[in-house]
Formats: structure tokens, sequence, C-alpha cells
């Protein structure tokens, strides 16, 4: 495969499919897998996260308005905690 063609799909995905995982907390990551909740609902988690169990996708924290920055990394943890 030419290297012109690979990850040529996510140009067109908003950000290039980049932000904050919801459940390590990992900033400017690849979020191309999904997670499943208890209920039923899919959460985008990086490829660490990919393999994590039900419970464990319950606890993920919502991300939609936060940036990239590692500074807020501390609003992300707080948010987690209140989960």
């Amino acid at each position: 495969m030419a290297k012109t063609k690979r990850g040529k799909g996510l140009w067109n995905i908003p950000s290039k499919s980049r932000g904050t995982c919801p459940i390590c907390l990992s900033t400017r990551i690849k979020l191309l897998y999904s997670a499943t909740n208890s209920d039923g609902k899919t959460v985008t988690v990086c490829k660490k996260c990919s393999s994590v169990n039900a419970k464990t996708a319950d606890k993920a924290a919502s991300t939609v308005n936060l940036g990239f920055r590692r500074k807020l990394r501390r609003k992300l943890n707080q948010q987690k905690q209140k989960v």
C-alpha cells in the first residue's frame, strides 16, 4: 500500500478523529475505537481503552466541551470523580 493512501479517511472526520479519551483522559489521541456501556450506548475511545468492560465504560467522563490542552486535565479528573 502506498504511504499516500494511509489514513486518508481520517481527513473527512472532524478534527481528524483526534480528541480526549473519556476513559483514560489521554489528550490529542486518535479516537477510532468504540466501547459499549451497560445502557447500550457506544463511546468512542482510544486503542488502549478499546477492550474495557461495560462497568468501566460507565465511568467515562464527558469531553464534549473541553479542548485538547493538558491544562484541562484537572477539570477532566474532577468530572470523572463526580461520575
